[in-house]
């Protein structure tokens, strides 16, 4: 019995050593105590879910940015929009919003999940 739990222990400082280091990827507004959202998104994460309910296949880039505003990240040919949570998911799954966009115009659209080391 002492033996497994010797075997554990290393484990479990490394769970709780990475659980320290994931609380303090978030940027919180000192002013407001609100999380900043990630990369360059401008809106927050819940309200990007909200707005994400008018978005439609055939809309311009212009015209997505006009209603969620810039996203996250970018892929390096503008092809790939990623909004996401404020939040890195680490023990909580988690789900990003992906846009893909053909020439200007949105193609496909929806949530993934977020899965460490995967690119959306």
């Amino acid at each position: 019995m002492t033996r497994i739990t010797r075997i554990c222990r290393p484990g479990f400082l490394a769970l709780l050593t990475l659980l320290a280091g994931t609380s303090a990827c978030v940027t919180e507004n000192t002013t407001t105590g609100e999380m900043v959202p990630r990369g360059k998104q401008h809106y927050p994460w819940d309200k990007v879910t909200k707005l994400a309910e008018n978005l439609q296949d055939g809309m311009t880039k212009f015209q997505v940015m006009q209603l969620l505003g810039s996203p996250a990240e970018r892929d390096s040919e503008d092809v790939v929009w990623v909004y996401l949570p404020e939040r890195y998911a680490i023990l909580i799954p988690a789900q990003a919003l992906r846009l893909e966009f053909k020439g200007s115009v949105l193609v496909e659209h929806g949530y993934r999940p977020i899965v460490l080391g995967t690119r959306l």
